[in-house]
């Protein structure tokens, strides 16, 4: 089977001298734009101001994530999906939030709070179904 798709982080260096480059799946390559789309915020891709999510316009100090801050987020990456991953349809987004016990280093674990995202799609071409799960601990930012 070929794998057209790059496999991230790109390899630059082996791109500009034409050397072979780690491939992926169609299914690999949704999962990392996935993941990209998830971890932008609005305005840091300057080729585009408009890839990314409003997550990170919250202030995770303050935030309570009610329904109303969680539907804003889901609605927003719905969005950025719908515009930028054309290879995927029938886009469902979950969002959970919760405390989880981390070890701090000191004799007392800390408590932070992590986003877990679940993406359930259907691969447009295929008719595949695909699930991709992402998470990360706020305050301080940690991914999993």
């Amino acid at each position: 089977m070929l794998y057209p798709y790059y496999k991230l982080p790109l390899e630059l260096e082996k791109i500009v001298s034409k050397k072979d480059v780690k491939k992926c799946s169609l299914k690999e390559s949704i999962a990392h734009h996935l993941h990209l789309m998830l971890t932008t915020a609005f305005g840091e891709l300057q080729s585009d101001a408009q890839f990314g999510n409003e997550l990170w316009d919250e202030d995770f100090d303050n935030v309570s994530y009610r329904n109303k801050q969680k539907e804003k987020i889901l609605l927003s990456l719905g969005k950025t999906i719908a515009r930028f991953e054309k290879r995927i349809e029938k886009v469902k987004i979950e969002m959970r939030v919760q405390q989880e016990e981390t070890a701090s280093g000191i004799t007392d674990p800390g408590m932070k709070r992590k986003l877990e995202f679940t993406i359930m799609a259907v691969i447009s071409a295929t008719n595949e179904p695909i699930i991709y799960r992402d998470g990360f601990f706020i305050s301080p930012l940690a991914y999993n």
